[in-house]
């Protein structure tokens, strides 16, 4: 599915910045709106709008101004932080997506990429959670991207707006925002090898279902270029792998031998992660376009820390990642 022009949202965010790398190398004109200040290192090519999606009509002027075919939408308040500012979660996670789909249908946008998230589910949960299990997330974050999966189901049906949704596992990535209650699964990694130490505040137990950022990124691209034909909906589930912590912390540890892994659990964080899904039924997307995960968890742990230390041969660490 050809796009001249790309726009992503919330572009100076963890997936954005990774998958604005591969469009740029197919030609593809990228244009990110985010908060200020625009990432460090930026490539020339790529348009940088400083926005506020919150106030009214800034995306309806960018799009008018852009003209995109595409929208990845990623701009969203994270777990945590929602809980904190109920209102400010609403305002950016549910009125900016409806603004955001108001304007993508008056401007003529032929296709809009939306991941919502196993906090969409709520608790408790059967193994694994069926594609259409009844959804009733416990924290405001699910509460607002279930929201906007039956938004965007609305749009794909009323408007003709093609609308693609993956349900993503918590992701785990070197630019896993460190403020998230899920950036454990990542941050346990980059402080290993950055710090020598993490200390995990689940239990050893906590199991949510994983997805290693590569994974995501070609899980993202598969979705958006599938041929609409071959779609039987619009919002699919992904599956990866699900480890414990303590899976996570014995594969770090088999590799950093020297890394100092403490678990002190907290009990809201705790509670909120094992609300979450260990195992999503992703049979459709398997059928539909193709998906199948490349990283199980050896795979991910040696490619992720091979990212995160040099290459000498006496493992020097490398510093200030993340």
């Amino acid at each position: 599915m050809p796009f001249e022009t790309v726009l992503i949202t919330g572009g100076a965010g963890n997936l954005a910045r990774q998958l604005t790398g591969d469009w740029l190398q197919e030609g593809h004109r990228i244009v990110l709106v985010d908060l200020p200040p625009a990432p460090p290192q930026l490539p020339a090519d790529v348009e940088y709008h400083v926005a506020d999606i919150t106030e009214p009509g800034r995306l309806h002027t960018i799009f008018e101004q852009t003209r995109p075919q595409l929208v990845i939408h990623f701009a969203s308040l994270l777990s945590g932080r929602s809980e904190q500012d109920r209102l400010l979660a609403w305002q950016v996670n549910v009125d900016a997506a409806f603004a955001l789909f108001e304007a993508a249908v008056a401007t003529g946008v032929e296709s809009v990429f939306f991941p919502s998230s196993v906090a969409a589910y709520g608790h408790p949960l059967p193994q694994p959670v069926e594609l259409d299990h009844p959804q009733w997330p416990t924290g405001l974050y699910g509460v607002t991207k279930a929201c906007v999966e039956r938004l965007g189901v609305y749009y794909h049906h009323h408007c003709d707006l093609d609308f693609r949704c993956l349900r993503l596992p918590v992701v785990v990535s070197q630019f896993a925002p460190p403020g998230a209650a899920s950036a454990y699964a990542s941050r346990c990694f980059v402080e290993a090898a950055t710090q020598d130490r993490f200390t995990f505040r689940v239990r050893p137990e906590t199991q949510p279902a994983l997805i290693y950022v590569k994974d995501v990124l070609r899980a993202i691209r598969q979705v958006i270029q599938a041929p609409a034909a071959r779609l039987s909906r619009q919002v699919y589930n992904l599956q990866a792998l699900s480890p414990t912590a303590g899976d996570l912390c014995r594969a770090i540890g088999q590799r950093l031998p020297s890394a100092d892994l403490v678990f002190e659990p907290d009990a809201e964080v705790v509670q909120l992660i094992e609300s979450w899904p260990v195992r999503f039924d992703d049979s459709l997307a398997r059928t539909d376009w193709d998906w199948t995960p490349r990283f199980d968890l050896a795979a991910m742990a040696d490619d992720f820390l091979g990212e995160l230390t040099n290459d000498a041969e006496d493992g020097t660490r490398l510093r200030g990642v993340g």
